[in-house]
């Protein structure tokens, strides 16, 4: 643990990237696939952002994905969601 912070249990589903560090809720791509259609099904006509893809998911080039520990999200950080199809570590 670094820091000053404190830190509690992660959630259940967390996952860390072993690559930047980054702690996330691992979804599938079933739930990715999901959520990008109710995303894209929301835009209006004109919308000049252009839709969002399972891509959307990812942290990073290269992800490999640990189970999360304590110490991995210091209390009252955000976190997001994260395609994980496998743990390369830990799990």
């Amino acid at each position: 643990m670094r820091g000053g912070y404190t830190y509690s249990e992660p959630p259940e589903g967390a996952v860390t990237c072993m690559t930047c560090g980054r702690m996330a809720i691992g979804i599938s791509r079933a739930e990715a696939e999901r959520r990008v259609e109710a995303a894209n099904a929301n835009r209006r006509p004109g919308d000049a952002r252009p839709p969002i893809t399972v891509a959307y998911f990812s942290c990073c080039m290269r992800p490999r994905y640990r189970l999360a520990r304590l110490g991995d999200c210091p209390d009252g950080a955000t976190y997001s969601s994260v395609l994980c199809e496998r743990l390369d570590e830990g799990g």
